[in-house]
């Protein structure tokens, strides 16, 4: 009985998300009441209060589920060629939540989420590839080097994915290493 009961919770949250998203097409999270989300998903107010303060709530659920997946996905990049892969299987994951990537990085309704996501990928980045500078230096090259793959993964999505995940993927590693080349000290395991 409790397995079918946290499938219920769980389907129950899922039409919110899915209701919070569609009507984030076209208005901003400040311009959706918790009436339209329940409305629109065919789900009593009372019941979207069981799960969540507000549509702010609701929002700050989605985008910790989309970045701890994310982050999962970057771990797993290192400047090593052999991790093209990873980055490939992220942007293969942007690809399928395109909608929600969309909305939340090309959509200025949504600093929070675009910061967490450059802040994941900053982490990251400075864990796995160590630069030859001083620290001011390594600074502006993380930032140079985030700031222009998000860049790329925005303009891919607004052109309709018009390179392959695996392309792009290349791509990216390519304009990365040449970006880093001068400064490079690869991380040791």
């Amino acid at each position: 009985m409790e397995k079918k009961e946290n499938q219920r919770v769980k389907l129950t949250k899922q039409m919110l998300k899915n209701s919070l998203i569609e009507l984030m097409r076209s208005a901003p999270i400040g311009k959706i009441t918790i009436k339209k989300i329940c409305e629109n998903a065919e789900i009593n107010r009372s019941t979207f209060y069981l799960y969540y303060n507000d549509q702010y709530a609701l929002l700050e659920e989605i985008e910790n589920e989309l970045i701890d997946h994310a982050r999962k996905h970057l771990e797993k990049i290192n400047s090593d060629v052999g991790s093209l892969q990873y980055l490939e299987a992220l942007l293969c994951y942007v690809r399928e939540n395109a909608e929600l990537f969309r909305i939340l990085l090309c959509h200025r309704d949504s600093p929070e989420f675009q910061s967490a996501f450059v802040d994941a990928s900053f982490q990251n980045l400075t864990r796995q590839l160590r630069l030859d500078c001083s620290d001011g230096t390594a600074d502006y090259v993380y930032r140079f080097l985030i700031m222009g793959v998000l860049s790329m993964i925005q303009h891919w999505m607004e052109d309709g994915f018009d390179f392959s995940c695996h392309d792009m993927a290349a791509l990216i590693f390519r304009l990365a290493d040449n970006a880093v080349s001068s400064f490079s000290k690869r991380a040791t395991p």
